[in-house]
């Protein structure tokens, strides 16, 4: 999802006219999508560990480019800016 959000802010031309719509649908139609993900404490120290490596190491972030600025990571450990 993240390659198609950057290439819809960069290449709008690579994204089928119809994605946004197909989204909004398969959001609609998935149950487990309002159900949040539930990770172990072990888990937990794992990803904050990882984050805390990524900004000390001064990683890019995969979406703006830039270094890590109020850095997130996900539960499968994708890391971001948050977006103000």
């Amino acid at each position: 999802m993240l390659t198609r959000m950057r290439q819809i802010a960069l290449h709008p031309g690579l994204v089928p006219p119809n994605y946004l719509e197909e989204l909004r649908t398969a959001e609609a139609n998935d149950c487990n999508a309002a159900k949040p993900i539930a990770i172990t404490p072990a888990e937990k120290v794992r990803l904050q560990d990882m984050l805390a490596q990524a900004i000390e190491d001064c990683e890019e972030c995969p979406i703006c480019l830039d270094p890590l600025n109020n850095a997130r990571i996900t539960s499968c450990a994708h890391i971001f800016c948050l977006a103000w």
